[in-house]
């Protein structure tokens, strides 16, 4: 399915996923990163803050993760429909572990000389972390696999970012010293940084 075309549902659907990655990611306790922060923000804020950016580079990962399955065809396809077909056949016992084949997917990816500096693990990596993204993403793959990144121009990307990370938020999220290559390279790719 065409992104640019269908591009309103697009933006609903991952925007109920960051929503969704945000109320999972709440539980967790953040404040052993807090101590740069301490007399800068509350911790009610600086956990606001950095549960947001967990959730932002939780989402910019598998945006990129698609556009160079499905764009730069660099690697193997796993998270689109074609992919997920593959899958269902190749995995009988596997079939609904999407988290497998998302974490095989970013496998791949990292393989990939010139890419893998773009997904080296960072503190929103952290384990305690990815088993709820996981847990969370696990539920969209399947929705999310009918778009065709191929379509994701360079305005609809945009779009896309301001929707999730406006302005304001990426001046105060581009803040924390814990940098996400992830966000950096894909506000790179469109001018933003």
């Amino acid at each position: 399915m065409n992104i640019e075309h269908k591009q309103e549902q697009f933006l609903n659907e991952i925007i109920n996923l960051k929503q969704d990655l945000i109320s999972s990611l709440n539980s967790e306790s953040v404040e052993k990163y807090r101590a740069k922060y301490k007399g800068k923000y509350s911790p009610e804020r600086f956990k606001e803050y950095f549960i947001e950016k967990i959730a932002i580079h939780a989402i910019f990962k598998y945006i990129l993760i698609r556009m160079i399955e499905d764009s730069m065809q660099r690697v193997k396809a796993k998270l689109n429909e074609e992919g997920l077909s593959v899958w269902h056949e190749m995995s009988k016992n596997y079939r609904k572990d999407y988290d497998v084949l998302y974490q095989l997917a970013e496998k791949d990816i990292k393989r990939e000389k010139d890419l893998a500096d773009i997904f080296v693990e960072t503190v929103y990596d952290e384990e305690q972390f990815v088993s709820k993204i996981e847990r969370v993403i696990t539920d969209y793959i399947p929705l999310l696999a009918k778009y065709d990144f191929k379509s994701l121009d360079a305005n609809t990307t945009l779009t896309i970012i301001e929707k999730l990370y406006s302005a304001e938020k990426r001046e105060e999220l581009q803040r924390f010293d814990q940098p996400s290559f992830v966000i950096n390279f894909l506000l790179q790719q469109v001018g933003l940084v």
